[in-house]
């Protein structure tokens, strides 16, 4: 406590610009190795929350299953069927809740006629471990993996969906499979570029520990459809984002640019669901 008290008493004795500089670099540095909570909130709040879905109370029709990753974590996956249908979705949720939360976008989907798929990454919901860029990249290899034999169909017959952070590992996942659609809600270029457009945090994009280079898998597409839907009235990822993902696109497959005047960042799917079910029919028809 002397110790303590002796330091308390140094630390007033400095200069007041010396102390401000101090203090704005100890809270950098407590920015910096607390961004993982900030950027993966919903795995804070599952952890506050505890989860306690079970079978009786997942939404109707749901058939809720369990798969494991190459590395060990279990995740919670939602399949929502189409009898007969061919046509299948995969959603990568958003950052800030889990596969409940998201699972309008499973019923969308089922509307239009295609089996969807919901699952929580890594410490989301009912998953285990502690989300990261790389356990994300795990994630999506599980379930896309998963997706495939359940369903018996080739990559090339499937729909990935990202939201928002989402659209990291959908757009990893793209480039890796080569399914036969994109669609991205709300996308980023790159985390880096995501934080720097933030106007109290922009300072930090340096920093950032993660990349989810979105654009940079957009490009390495071929094949594969691409739909970018975003809103003008985004004030968490601004719509220069989405539109830079977009013109990135360098496939010979079917692209279309989804614009709401009037969404904002968690309202998107609301705004434009009707353009949307007709571009992905457009996309349908050319792939």
């Amino acid at each position: 406590m002397k110790v303590l008290g002796k330091v308390h008493h140094n630390y007033l004795s400095l200069p007041i610009w010396i102390r401000t500089l101090i203090t704005l670099f100890v809270f950098l540095i407590i920015l910096i190795y607390a961004q993982n909570l900030l950027i993966f909130p919903g795995a804070v709040l599952s952890i506050l929350e505890s989860t306690e879905r079970n079978s009786n109370t997942l939404p109707e029709r749901v058939e809720g299953s369990f798969i494991t990753t190459n590395d060990g974590a279990h995740l919670e996956i939602w399949r929502l069927p189409v009898k007969a249908s061919q046509k299948v979705a995969v959603i990568f949720h958003g950052n800030g809740g889990d596969v409940e939360n998201f699972f309008i976008y499973q019923r969308y989907f089922h509307s239009i006629g295609f089996t969807s798929y919901g699952f929580d990454y890594r410490g989301y919901g009912k998953s285990t471990g502690w989300p990261s860029e790389r356990g994300l990249y795990l994630d999506t290899d599980a379930a896309i993996e998963f997706v495939l034999g359940k369903e018996n169909i080739e990559a090339s017959q499937l729909t990935l969906v990202g939201i928002s952070v989402g659209s990291g590992p959908a757009a990893y996942g793209a480039n890796k499979f080569q399914p036969k659609a994109l669609i991205l809600f709300a996308p980023f270029e790159s985390l880096p570029a995501a934080v720097k457009s933030t106007p109290l945090l922009g300072f930090l994009h340096p920093f950032t520990i993660y990349e989810f280079p979105v654009k940079q898998h957009v490009s390495s597409l071929r094949k594969t459809c691409l739909i970018v839907a975003h809103g003008k009235r985004d004030q968490v990822i601004p719509f220069k984002q989405g539109d830079q993902v977009f013109q990135s696109y360098r496939g010979s497959g079917f692209s279309e640019f989804l614009i709401s005047e009037t969404a904002k960042h968690n309202d998107i799917i609301h705004k434009i669901h009707p353009q949307l079910t007709t571009t992905i029919q457009k996309c349908s028809r050319k792939v």
